[in-house]
């Protein structure tokens, strides 16, 4: 008896058609990487050999700066069912794809490297038996990053859409799963929804072109405890086992080092490093925060934390105050206190604990 031998098909689904409500701006257009959300995660698809790319948008998107034969190659569809969600997205995509499969992803998830996908691609050939590859991270399943059986996909989706259903995993009861645990680092899955979620992701990312990722702490006046909570972090961070250097802005000239002066609380705090930078460690032609950026790359640490009241490089955690900020708001990825601006992150004071988990977020993620 002759073996057959199964091919399948894999096509890209991306869903950029949202209504981006809680970004406030289209989201498939935010600028990423010197592209945007949707152009560099096309571009990075290239890695895998997709047979088709749809991509699910109710306005048209602009792809004039894709490669020519990657623009060619690109189907955009509107929604059928609108006001749906990702479901009606899901339909318009399914209905255009002829693949077998089609690796389905949400435009807003920057760090998906396709590294599951490719993993994958060897058994999409020899199973039959599956509908929906089902990614879990930190047991949260991610349906927006999964693999779909084409024809199984579209009946269920219209099945859940004509039913008045809106929760993609509302069409997992009618396929067969199969759970990937093993679906890669955290950070693949992470999207931005929100503009300090976006914040956070151009933070991590700038982070991970440093040799040492940096976060640095800020407040409108001197005495609103920017030392205090940079010896709390450094202490805290060395105990979970961390390396950490301490950069602090002054305006003094031929500053000496002396006891209980800020950089010995930090030394003191478990601090590997701290140093000063007045005006005599800008060097000619640079602006203070490169030269505190400068200085934080020559320092022998996992993670430096730098304090400037208002030259602090991206990210900044800004200590609230009754003064409003002297430092670029655009810089500041969270606050030191209690608010609900959708804008920026907000951790009380007494959250230290939180506090280390979002820096160590932002620099080692």
């Amino acid at each position: 008896m002759t073996d057959i031998v199964r091919t399948a098909s894999l096509g890209l689904v991306i869903l950029a058609g949202g209504r981006s409500s809680r970004m406030g701006r289209d989201k498939a257009a935010l600028p990423w990487r010197g592209a945007t959300l949707l152009t560099d995660l096309l571009l990075r698809s290239q890695g895998v050999a997709f047979d088709e790319i749809v991509v699910s948008a109710n306005r048209p998107p602009d792809l004039s700066s894709l490669p020519p034969d990657l623009a060619a190659r690109i189907i955009v569809v509107a929604d059928s069912f609108q006001g749906c969600g990702p479901l009606g997205g899901m339909e318009a995509a399914f209905r255009a794809c002829t693949c077998s499969y089609c690796l389905v992803l949400s435009v807003d998830l920057p760090f998906y490297d396709f590294s599951p996908v490719k993993r994958l691609l060897p058994e999409l050939s020899q199973t039959s038996l599956v509908d929906l590859f089902l990614p879990m991270s930190e047991n949260r399943p991610q349906p927006l990053a999964a693999i779909y059986k084409q024809e199984a996909a579209l009946e269920a989706v219209q099945a859940a859409l004509a039913a008045g259903k809106r929760r993609v995993l509302s069409i997992a009861d009618k396929l067969a799963v199969r759970i990937l645990d093993d679906a890669g680092a955290p950070i693949l899955y992470e999207n931005v929804n929100t503009p300090s979620a976006y914040k956070d992701a151009l933070a991590v990312d700038a982070n991970r072109s440093r040799a040492v990722p940096i976060v640095s702490l800020s407040a409108a006046r001197s005495g609103d405890g920017k030392t205090s909570l940079a010896v709390q972090v450094i202490a805290e961070l060395t105990r979970r086992g961390y390396a950490v250097a301490y950069v602090k802005s002054t305006h003094h000239r031929r500053c000496r080092e002396k006891r209980g002066s800020d950089t010995d609380r930090a030394l003191q705090a478990g601090a590997v490093q701290a140093l000063l930078c007045g005006p005599d460690d800008v060097a000619a032609g640079e602006g203070k925060e490169d030269a505190l950026l400068r200085l934080t790359q020559q320092t022998a640490a996992d993670i430096a934390i730098v304090e400037s009241r208002s030259h602090g490089p991206f990210p900044v955690i800004y200590i609230d105050g009754p003064e409003p900020p002297s430092i670029r708001l655009d810089n500041i990825t969270a606050v030191i206190g209690r608010g609900s601006n959708d804008f920026f992150r907000y951790i009380a004071p007494e959250q230290i604990d939180c506090l280390c988990g979002y820096i160590l977020y932002l620099t080692t993620s």
